[in-house]
């Protein structure tokens, strides 16, 4: 009964949900008719050997590959949780239990109807997952490195066993239809943006624009048009433009960051569905690199949720250092969350010939001119 359950929750369509630390609605994809592609073997001598997969759905017949009938990814950003559940046929189930029934070591490899391996989240950004999973048992270590792309649909599963000195890794790639939910198509996404001068130009993150036709933004509590002017994927940034003549801006840090350094986030976490007040916290830069090693990225402990995306993330002369772009699920770890440097932001405006100001001296600012500066100058965005 369980299992049937289960079925009928998951088998339908694998569901994504992106992105921690970006959206205040979450996105959502169904993954249908998924079919492995490719299939890389690298034994512990490092001889590489490829197995090719189908081309479509329409190649795969249902329980003729090795007895699997179904196979859903469920990405839970929620619980920092990404579930692998596969069907299996009664036939094959009883056939390889009947191989292994008698061997206690061969414990792991006896199989049911409905398997499901959970794997941690690890980062999410630009709707880009990636989970992980560790297992030590003796002298063997198994890893798992899962990577799912949710506009694409590409799910790429990595398993490495190392024994000693030896490794050896089975990399799979899966492709799936994506077909867009109602859920999403009803409720648009939403983040925050910045005002970076007074001609109305605006920053954000890229995947808080990704895929919208019409851009908006909350200011003088009127919801106002704007222009997508240009945005980079892999900076995760975008560049917006409103008709409007801002009260207030936020200026650039000619300074690096430093580690300790204090730092303030302003955003609209759980946009409205929470309130349309906006959120200000602070908090401090952890490390100068971000997930895997990333250069464009600080770390910092400030509390980061959906909404919070392109929110700018500034130091106590109120300039900016940092743009908010993701963080580590809650339920794995706490205080990894991280920016986009303000180098990478310099870069990118510049290379779109936006010119914006920078502070050439420190004058400090107490705490009620910063939240003036970050309450006039900080905006809800979303689409339709």
């Amino acid at each position: 009964m369980l299992e049937s359950r289960v079925m009928k929750k998951f088998l339908a369509a694998i569901i994504i949900s992106l992105l921690w630390g970006g959206n205040a609605y979450s996105e959502l994809y169904d993954f249908k008719n998924c079919y492995p592609t490719k299939t890389i073997i690298t034994d512990d001598t490092g001889k590489i050997t490829e197995i090719p997969g189908a081309r479509s759905w329409s190649q795969i017949v249902k329980g003729s590959e090795g007895g699997v009938i179904d196979i859903v990814w469920t990405v839970n950003i929620a619980n920092g949780i990404v579930t692998e559940t596969k069907q299996y046929s009664p036939e094959h189930v009883k056939k390889i239990n009947n191989l292994f029934k008698d061997l206690k070591e061969a414990e792991d490899l006896l199989l049911k109807t409905i398997m499901q391996n959970p794997y941690q989240i690890t980062n999410a950004a630009a709707g880009i997952i990636t989970a992980a999973k560790i297992k030590r048992k003796g002298v063997v270590i198994e890893r798992w490195k899962i990577l799912v792309e949710g506009k694409s649909g590409k799910v790429t599963s990595q398993y490495t066993r190392e024994i000693g000195n030896k490794t050896s890794t089975t990399e799979e790639i899966i492709q799936c239809e994506v077909i867009p939910s109602s859920e999403e198509d009803s409720s648009g996404t939403s983040g925050t943006a910045f005002f970076i001068n007074s001609k109305g130009y605006l920053l954000t993150n890229h995947h808080v624009i990704d895929g919208c036709k019409e851009q908006k933004i909350n200011y003088g509590e009127k919801e106002i048009d704007v222009k997508i002017i240009a945005s980079d994927k892999s900076l995760d940034l975008a560049l917006l433009k409103a008709d409007v003549r801002p009260k207030s801006y936020i200026s650039v840090t000619n300074s690096e960051p430093k580690k300790r350094q204090k730092v303030i986030a302003a955003g609209y976490p759980l946009g409205k569905f929470l309130s349309d007040d906006l959120k200000i916290n602070d908090g401090r830069i952890s490390a100068l690199k971000g997930f895997e090693d990333n250069s464009f990225q600080i770390q910092h402990d400030i509390p980061i949720n959906p909404g919070n995306s392109g929110g700018p993330i500034v130091n106590e002369d109120g300039e900016l250092v940092a743009i908010a772009v993701s963080g580590m699920s809650k339920e794995i770890t706490e205080g990894l969350n991280f920016g986009i440097k303000v180098s990478a932001v310099k870069n990118f405006l510049n290379s779109n010939k936006i010119k914006v100001s920078s502070s050439f001296m420190s004058l400090g600012m107490n705490d009620d001119k910063l939240v003036d500066l970050l309450e006039k100058s900080t905006v809800y965005t979303f689409c339709e």
